[in-house]
């Protein structure tokens, strides 16, 4: 009786997690550009003498692929890709992000995951390798952009801005977005990979206000003047807890005093996206050169702990439990904290108005 309940028991569990094959089967099909080859209907056979990939290990795949329904099984033994499945990975609506996405997933996140007992029993960390997996990194932070971007430009455009600094700027997405509307602010893209600066650079040639650097947030900053705007996107994780005001500290020393400092983080311990957020913060928190997503609370911590004002704090992908807010040296926002975190853009500006009036 114990034997049925033991295998009752793991026949559940394999149903419940079977879910992790759609994922492993589009990483692998994305990688390979597998469901490109199978675009129109085509044998394991022709596939791999074309791409040089085994025979059985290409059946294997194609056969996962008709179980999650990425693939369809056509007469004479060919299959071809799903046009409805798999839109986003092949064809003229393929996404880079989508792909990046699943290599972040498959190659970061995963392997980490997996290597928890070893961690735990050893009490040792893992060490995220910037270099090698910068690029990754950049390419996903940029899907935040398309959320963000709209706001961060209601912001700008009501403001007078003369420069804005994106630190931690990746391949300098947000920086091209706004400058194809301000093209007499000067921008300048600060990250401390070299290889991810040079994308950056590649991508945005024909943009000559627009400038990029290589260099250590904590430590780096203009070669004179000052900022009005600061983009610090996806980040927090990267600095240890206990460091986070000393770098808004030194933000503060060349940030205008009517500047604005954007913030883009995921939120540990909020009412959205909670599986997302807790499993993106094991992998974090799993790295001796990472570190845990910041709680509303620690946010609220560092707001009252600094110089900076805290406001629109909202969320912008819920089911990632990505938050978006602003921070400011010279808006006094007493007013304004029953609301959320501080209120409104619209609310916002009208007390600065009325303050500098």
């Amino acid at each position: 009786m114990n034997e049925w309940i033991h295998a009752m028991q793991a026949r559940k569990w394999m149903k419940k997690n079977e879910s992790f094959l759609p994922v492993w089967h589009a990483y692998v099909g994305a990688e390979l550009n597998l469901f490109h080859h199978f675009k129109k209907s085509r044998t394991v056979e022709d596939v791999s003498e074309e791409t040089g990939y085994p025979v059985d290990l290409l059946a294997s795949w194609t056969n996962v692929g008709v179980a999650v329904k990425h693939l369809k099984r056509r007469p004479n033994q060919t299959f071809r890709t799903s046009k409805k499945r798999c839109a986003s990975l092949v064809g003229r609506n393929a996404s880079p992000g989508v792909k990046a996405l699943l290599k972040e997933i498959m190659e970061l996140h995963m392997p980490t995951l997996l290597n928890y007992p070893k961690y735990m029993r050893s009490q040792k960390r893992a060490r995220f390798d910037h270099e090698r997996h910068g690029g990754i990194v950049a390419e996903t932070s940029a899907l935040l952009e398309h959320f963000a971007i709209k706001k961060i430009k209601k912001m700008i455009g009501d403001r007078k801005v003369t420069r804005i600094v994106d630190l931690g700027c990746g391949h300098g997405g947000y920086l091209r977005k706004l400058a194809d509307d301000h093209s007499e602010v000067e921008m300048i893209g600060v990250d401390i990979n070299e290889v991810v600066i040079e994308e950056a650079r590649d991508k945005s040639r024909g943009y000559d206000h627009v400038h990029f650097e290589v260099g250590d947030i904590h430590s780096w900053t203009p070669d004179e003047g000052k900022a009005d705007v600061i983009l610090l996107h996806n980040i927090f994780h990267y600095v240890h807890p206990d460091s986070r005001q000393i770098l808004l500290d030194h933000l503060n020393s060349y940030l205008s005093k009517d500047g604005l400092i954007s913030v883009i983080t995921p939120i540990s311990e909020t009412e959205h996206g909670e599986a997302f957020s807790s499993a993106f913060n094991s992998f974090f928190v799993a790295h001796s050169n990472l570190f845990a997503l910041p709680t509303k609370n620690q946010l609220r911590q560092i707001t009252s702990d600094c110089q900076f004002e805290l406001f629109d704090l909202d969320p912008i992908i819920k089911e990632g439990s990505w938050f978006t807010f602003w921070l400011s040296p010279g808006i006094t926002l007493h007013d304004l904290r029953q609301t959320q975190l501080a209120g409104s853009t619209e609310q916002t500006l009208a007390k600065q108005q009325q303050m500098s009036s």
